[in-house]
């Protein structure tokens, strides 16, 4: 077998807890962009990483084509998970979708990658400066 994680999406990786969410969102957060998207992430004290996908309303009037975003958001996240798996913590990730039109599934995969990459460098970056 490999040491790879599963390829699944499952309850525990996603966040449901408005305590969290508040948390995440009132500062004691940083953020990265890769255009369309925005990741704002935190360490938490347990393992594992969760995270939350969002697409503004404002932008897309009709539920299908949010719920298309938050699809290809997840597939992407899902398939490019093992980026962080080497993290000796935990993290809360927020997707958030800046754009006002739908993307290729490949670009929305690419752009994921790029963000879990930067987010990966910069918690090494913080776990060998301590």
């Amino acid at each position: 077998m490999s040491d790879k994680p599963p390829l699944s999406l499952c309850k525990a990786e996603r966040i449901s807890s408005r305590k969290v969410l508040e948390e995440l969102f009132s500062g004691r957060h940083r953020s990265l962009s890769s255009y369309p998207l925005r990741a704002i992430y935190m360490p938490r004290p347990d393992k594992g990483v969760s995270i939350l996908v969002s697409v503004s309303k404002r932008h897309f009037k009709r539920a299908v084509q949010r719920n298309r975003i938050k699809r290809q958001l997840r597939e992407a996240y899902r398939l490019n998970k093992d980026i962080l798996a080497d993290l000796d913590k935990g993290l809360c990730i927020a997707f958030l979708w800046r754009e006002s039109s739908i993307m290729p599934s490949a670009l929305v995969s690419d752009k994921v990658r790029s963000l879990l990459h930067r987010i990966h460098e910069a918690e090494q970056n913080v776990e060998s400066n301590l």
